[in-house]
């Protein structure tokens, strides 16, 4: 049911087989947003069907439908309503979907904070306004000639760069890194349109970098390729990295081909297309959270990062 009338109200759907979950919602937002409720997935989609909505916050753990089930679908449904997770559990393979199928904006654990899920749905409101007007042609030329966006592996495994090579053929241009600095070095020299990485790099998680990349490089997608995937890290390479894709080793063929060529179009579409940015727009860091772990050269890497964007609109 409808809580506010206001046309000028962004529209929130909220997805939960509690109602007692979706009382508090309503009491909490209410007064700011126009706020539709949903007992079941099947409810909701019917609910998308016939009016649009701008975010999405759905339960994982639902009857007949899952969450990541339910958000799949409203992404054919409704393709410019920004999605949100919400869940009590850390299911890995459920978190795993949520980046490949549901393409979520957040991953927010129950009992969530008042005040940090108001500003998540402030964000998500923001980035699905400025978005609403964006292009929808997401189909360049995949061609692997010197000025298309190349594909970077950062992997500290000899066996990735080759492996991903013979996948990918010739259709896409690769290069490889075995460390931070070795990654950084190529991104000033070539266009790089997609980063493949380990969880983990030269004893170092990956996600502060990533998130860094995303913030100063917004056109950038990350692909996370591991085999040493948690659920832990998984939420954080969500909310602060806005990651694409994760792969978990063994690489098969076809899984890692489609996610790069589907990567490369979203590099494509989000270098066209500015307005998009606000949509995988990264967390910040938790305040208790730890500054992101970087080899002893992180200043020098902070300030390589800071002007990949320079290099880059010259370059474009």
């Amino acid at each position: 049911m409808f809580e506010a009338t206001t046309a000028t109200k962004p529209h929130v759907l909220f997805v939960d087989d509690e109602p007692r979950i979706l009382t508090s919602m309503r009491m909490l937002f209410r007064s700011k947003y126009q706020v539709t409720t949903a007992t079941s997935a099947q409810e909701a989609i019917e609910l998308l069907k016939a009016q649009p909505v701008e975010v999405i916050v759905s339960d994982q753990r639902m009857p007949n439908m899952t969450g990541i089930e339910f958000l799949r679908e409203a992404r054919d449904i409704a393709p410019n309503a920004m999605r949100i997770l919400l869940t009590g559990y850390s299911d890995l393979n459920a978190i795993i979907g949520s980046i490949n199928e549901g393409e979520i904006f957040r991953f927010v654990n129950k009992p969530w904070v008042n005040e940090e899920l108001g500003r998540t749905l402030d964000r998500a409101i923001v980035a699905a306004r400025e978005s609403a007007n964006a292009s929808a042609d997401d189909a360049p030329p995949l061609a692997a000639d010197a000025q298309a966006p190349a594909v970077l592996v950062l992997d500290e495994d000899p066996q990735t760069l080759p492996q991903v090579r013979a996948i990918l053929g010739d259709a896409f241009r690769t290069f490889g890194a075995t460390s931070l600095d070795e990654a950084i070095t190529l991104m000033e020299r070539e266009h790089i349109g997609v980063v493949m990485s380990e969880t983990r790099v030269q004893g170092h998680p990956v996600v502060g970098v990533i998130s860094l990349l995303k913030q100063h490089q917004p056109e950038l997608i990350s692909v996370i390729v591991t085999e040493r995937a948690d659920a832990g890290t998984a939420i954080d390479l969500i909310n602060q990295g806005q990651i694409y894709r994760l792969i978990t080793k063994p690489i098969h063929d076809s899984q890692c081909r489609i996610a790069i060529g589907s990567a490369l179009r979203q590099h494509h579409k989000l270098a066209q297309n500015p307005e998009l940015h606000k949509r995988y727009e990264v967390a910040a860091p938790p305040e208790d959270a730890a500054t992101p772990a970087l080899p002893k050269t992180a200043t020098s890497l902070l300030d390589r990062i800071r002007g990949l964007r320079a290099l880059f609109k010259r370059s474009g």
